[in-house]
């Protein structure tokens, strides 16, 4: 199914494709050349020689045509039925809704952001609108869900992956000044739902994904499990100036303000509960053990390039590292240097792979070309590969770590347009 609706959007609606009877992983490498000459070879002789059922394409409505007309009920029902949400309910996108998250852009309603896959549909300031409107988000989020679309169609980021099995989720992460103009959370129950911004925005991604993208459940997405949304994660800026740090958005090359949207997929999140210790080395030491339980760091080795795990510490956790003299740098090359993973820890397919790897020469230098099995690996190519935020309960000493699968969902950064009238914009919004 996902073969086809794939192809589809391609502009390939008949395109044959030839099925392996069952998962590849479960079968003996003598099996599975059987299948392949067996019947495998059948179907791809049948898709060389049979001609496929035509297929056409179906006309999609005008962006101000009127699909439905009805109650607030009878529009949910209509939208969820037809696969327009994701069964909460939604907020009717009427032409006056759109308009006025429109009037929060100075970017025309027809302007191209990119090209969406899997249905290779066009990502548009409108459909932005629209979606928003959708998910419940208030009309002056609109600069900044512009901006995460932007970074979506970014070719480095790769969207058109998150179809796949993992079924990965995305880390939304803010930066600047909108997050007091915007009312962002990113204190205490920093990725719980409660905060409009927080949870309205981070639903928006899920349906952008459904609506524009085409990535369905049971067809073009294939989440073996799957995830929710995740709620934007807003980063402590006053902590993290105020104890001399840099912020996540200067980590990208920004100014300290700068409005900025960074999305990065974390296939795995993790928390890593109670590091604390009077020791800044030994809280790093309790991090960089949990990493260690985080498998999902080492898929970079298995593609030859870079993953970037993201590493969320509380300021408790902060205040302790910068009274002990530690740089956020220093922070990285700690972890570079100490979070390391066993390989006897990997599934005996993994470490065939792995080993695999080093004959042929594809992996990283710092791998080694040691065969054993009781020694540990790096988990990143570099120190700077780490992505440090600091958010939630400022009295906490926890940590969460979210990993992603190498090359899907790399991280990237966008800056977020604010209207020339912004400020005027917002005044208004916040007298009603």
């Amino acid at each position: 199914m996902q073969g086809k609706l794939t192809a589809k959007g391609l502009g390939l609606p008949n395109l044959p494709h030839t099925i392996h009877p069952g998962h590849v992983n479960f079968v003996t490498d003598e099996q599975l050349e059987a299948n392949v000459a067996g019947t495998m070879l059948d179907q791809v002789i049948e898709g060389l020689t049979v001609q496929p059922e035509e297929e056409g394409f179906v006309r999609e409505p005008g962006k101000r045509d009127i699909i439905f007309e009805g109650t607030y009920e009878e529009v949910n029902e209509y939208f969820l039925e037809h696969e327009w949400s994701e069964g909460l309910p939604i907020v009717p996108p009427t032409i006056d809704k759109v308009e006025q998250f429109l009037r929060f852009t100075d970017r025309d309603p027809d302007e191209v952001l990119g090209k969406l896959l899997p249905d290779s549909r066009e990502a548009t300031i409108w459909n932005v609108a629209v979606n928003g409107v959708m998910s419940g988000c208030r009309p002056e989020y609109m600069p900044v869900l512009v901006a995460i679309v932007e970074a979506m169609v970014d070719p480095a980021f790769g969207h058109e992956h998150l179809g796949h099995t993992p079924g990965t989720e995305t880390l939304i992460i803010v930066n600047g000044t909108m997050l007091e103009e915007l009312g962002f959370n990113y204190g205490q129950a920093a990725l719980r739902p409660g905060f409009q911004a927080n949870t309205s925005i981070g639903r928006f991604w899920r349906m952008y994904l459904r609506n524009a993208c085409g990535f369905l459940p049971h067809k073009t997405d294939k989440g073996c499990f799957g995830g929710n949304f995740r709620i934007v994660l807003a980063e402590d800026e006053e902590s993290v100036t105020g104890m001399g740090w840099p912020t996540h958005g200067q980590d990208e090359g920004y100014r300290a303000g700068d409005n900025l949207v960074t999305i990065t997929a974390c296939t795995e999140m993790t928390q890593a509960i109670e590091v604390g210790d009077p020791s800044a080395e030994q809280i790093l030491t309790n991090i960089e053990a949990r990493m260690a339980d985080n498998h999902m760091f080492i898929q970079f080795f298995f593609r030859g390039m870079v993953t970037r795990p993201t590493v969320v510490i509380t300021p408790a956790i902060l205040k302790v590292l910068t009274e002990q003299g530690w740089t956020k740098q220093a922070v990285r090359e700690h972890f570079y240097a100490n979070a390391k993973l066993r390989v006897s820890r990997l599934s005996g397919m993994i470490v065939e792979r792995f080993y695999k790897g080093i004959r042929e020469g594809n992996w990283p230098e710092q791998l080694g070309s040691s065969m054993e099995l009781e020694r540990d690996i790096q988990m990143v190519s570099s120190p700077d590969d780490f992505i440090i935020v600091v958010a939630g309960d400022r009295d906490r000493d926890h940590v969460e770590i979210g990993s992603g699968n190498g090359y899907i969902g790399f991280p990237v950064t966008k800056p977020v347009q604010l209207p020339a009238a912004w400020a005027a914009l917002l005044a208004e919004v916040r007298t009603k």
